[in-house]
């Protein structure tokens, strides 16, 4: 199966228009957006957007989703908004947790990060896709190239969990590809040097990962 992963489009046209064109290019049968699809209150714009994709997208609130969106996705006939309960697509499962908490040099997911991540299943089933918007401390997750300024948590939960792929964003510079653990992960972020990344998954096999930089198709 493969997969569009684009996390901090931020609600801004030129953001959804490199989208439509990795969509089009690439032909994925499913997008996923690990957090800050829009930012504040500038929000409902790029929902319909995300609603008229021509693939099923799912998501993650990140640090720019107000809450009050949640009500609106629930609506969507294109959304799904990822949570701890796995999510079944062609052999894969797909978990989530929604929020990030910024702190200087440190992440958290939220106020009450060790409660949600223990809401999520533990040890993770093979195949599984973890979607969260902070990177984990230690994985693509550096500011000015040397402070790793993820999840410590998170990373313990992944050292546990074993998720086959965990997909975040948030660190805008950070964009890349990094393995942590037993687990790959990808920051994914479109508002750095990155335009997300299209990824082919097969079954018990490692996820095939292609970065997408700035101007990934001509126009």
């Amino acid at each position: 199966m493969r997969i569009y992963a684009v996390a901090d489009i931020h609600g801004k046209p030129e953001h959804m228009e490199t989208v439509y064109r990795v969509l089009d290019h690439y032909q994925p049968e499913l997008m996923v957006v690990p957090g800050d699809m829009t930012y504040f209150f500038n929000w409902s714009t790029v929902l319909s957007q995300l609603d008229s994709l021509p693939v099923p997208v799912l998501v993650v609130r990140g640090n720019t989703d107000l809450k009050r969106i949640e009500p609106r996705i629930k609506k969507a006939a294109n959304i799904t908004l990822l949570t701890e309960t796995p999510l079944q697509i062609k052999g894969f499962s797909f978990v989530g947790t929604s929020g990030t908490l910024s702190l200087p040099f440190a992440n958290k997911i939220s106020l009450n990060e060790k409660k949600q991540l223990a809401a999520l299943p533990c040890p993770m089933e093979p195949d599984t896709v973890l979607v969260v918007h902070t990177p984990p401390k230690g994985a693509c997750d550096r500011v000015g190239k040397k402070i790793h300024a993820g999840s410590r948590n998170l990373a313990r939960f992944i050292q546990a969990a074993s998720p086959s792929l965990v997909l975040c964003g948030h660190i805008h510079e950070d964009f890349g590809l990094e393995t942590l653990y037993q687990s790959t992960v990808v920051n994914c972020a479109i508002s750095g040097p990155g335009s997300g990344a299209v990824i082919d998954l097969e079954k018990n096999e490692s996820p095939g990962v292609n970065l997408i930089f700035r101007r990934p198709v001509a126009d």
